[in-house]
């Protein structure tokens, strides 16, 4: 696109603006790249290109150029998120453990940049001073008992045009109006086949300690919205934790899609996610049936064993230096591992090798085991050659680097293993316990 050609200018505005949320990432950087590449003295200014989010809510980028030595005004335009999929936003926090709502505050701003802050409902709710685990779960339960109510009441509203149109058909019938009810009728069912084929009611859930990693763009929520109704999940995770046991990510058709498969109590965390209205009611079914019993992920990954996914790479992560009112012990750690990049990195290599946690925990001690050993026979050799010959002629500065690295590293992950969470223990419902174990296998 030269800008010099104003003709050419309006037409790639023009497409910029009418894409739309759909398909716009990849064309909205075609543009810019090419307008990038065909720079001129003409041109977009490369400050102002690289100032362009073309992935992110409703922005208005102007700037002046020179067309022929004549100063003239550009507007490009990047179209917001798309998340008309998601019937309702929650947003969990609780006042009385946020002082000056630092948390909560923090939350709206990075809800406002994706596009979600006009559409979420906050809900407040007091620590469970008693035990933390059980007011994590009850808060969310809670939630998802509030989304099925709203859900419903919004198909009820629904439900009653269409009983209007039932109405009108028949009334118009009974006056002799054939042509009039036939073309009626015609409607009616059209919007039942429309809703027939409907996807899904869905809410999203999210919690005041998210953080957006910037994996966000047209085409994951389109995907998100394709498998919600297309793949049968019960659940799509826009954030989940990569550092539990017995974790397999998988591939799936759809690129910006893996597939969740872990063991019962490994916690993938709550930060944000999607559930569809048929998730939500068997998780209340399931509270009204044996109460709090476990923590909320562990009874997710009993209901849902093979229902559950991921946008990936994924737009939301928990935050790493928001405080836990979970398990405050694990915030240090957690400050090193939920980086952004970090977190990106891991779920990246499990989705590209399908290997579980524990396989990978596996190679990882391991390899740093062995680089630490050969750090340390070098060592050794060095200050033996040292001793005797007065010189080295390796390179000992790599060989110090490489055990410090390899002992830190070690270090982390014998952290990790001894602060986390035990298991919660197990509960025997009502009848047999047999059964009951089989079917939390």
């Amino acid at each position: 696109m030269r800008l010099s050609n104003r003709n050419s200018l309006l037409v790639g505005y023009a497409l910029i603006s009418s894409r739309g949320a759909e398909g716009f990432s990849a064309n909205g950087r075609h543009i810019v790249g090419r307008i990038r590449a065909t720079s001129t003295r003409s041109s977009l200014p490369s400050a102002v290109l690289d100032d362009i989010d073309i992935s992110s809510e409703v922005q208005l980028k102007s700037f002046s150029i020179e067309k022929e030595g004549v100063p003239q005004q550009v507007t490009l335009v990047s179209p917001k998120n798309d998340w008309d999929f998601v019937d309702k936003v929650y947003l969990i926090t609780c006042p009385n453990a946020d002082p000056g709502s630092a948390r909560l505050d923090k939350a709206k701003t990075i809800l406002d940049k994706v596009g979600l802050l006009e559409r979420v409902i906050v809900k407040e709710f007091d620590t469970d001073d008693e035990d933390r685990i059980r007011g994590c779960y009850t808060s969310h339960i809670s939630v998802l008992k509030d989304g099925m109510r709203d859900i419903q009441l919004s198909s009820g509203i629904t439900g009653g045009s269409k009983n209007v149109d039932d109405w009108l058909g028949s009334l118009l019938s009974m006056f002799g109006n054939n042509s009039d009810a036939k073309k009626r009728a015609e409607i009616v069912s059209n919007q039942n086949a429309v809703a027939t084929n409907e996807r899904p009611k869905c809410i999203m859930v999210l919690e005041d300690n998210v953080e957006f990693t910037g994996n966000l763009d047209a085409e994951t929520l389109k995907s998100v919205s394709h498998y919600l109704g297309n793949s049968g999940a019960d659940m799509i995770h826009l954030s989940y934790i990569p550092y539990v046991p017995n974790l397999i990510v998988s591939k799936t058709e759809d690129k910006n899609i893996v597939a969740l498969s872990t063991g019962q109590s490994s916690a993938l965390g709550t930060t944000a996610y999607v559930i569809t209205e048929k998730a939500i009611e068997t998780l209340i079914q399931e509270d009204a049936k044996n109460g709090f019993r476990a923590p909320i992920p562990d009874v997710m990954a009993e209901q849902f064993p093979n229902s559950r996914f991921s946008a990936y790479p994924t737009p939301f992560l928990r935050a790493p230096k928001t405080k836990s009112l979970v398990n405050p012990q694990l915030d240090d750690l957690r400050e090193l591992l939920f980086q952004p990049a970090v977190v990106s990195q891991v779920q990246s290599v499990l989705a590209m090798t399908g290997l579980s946690t524990n396989y990978l925990l596996f190679i990882t001690v391991g390899t740093l085991l062995a680089a630490g050993g050969v750090g340390v026979t070098g060592v050794v050799d060095a200050w033996t050659q040292i001793i005797s010959t007065g010189s080295y002629d390796g390179n000992l500065f790599f060989l110090v680097v490489n055990i410090v690295f390899t002992t830190f590293s070690l270090g982390i992950l014998a952290q990790g293993a001894a602060l986390a969470p035990k298991p919660p223990d197990e509960v025997e419902e009502e009848g047999s316990s047999a059964e009951a174990l089989d079917n939390r296998a």
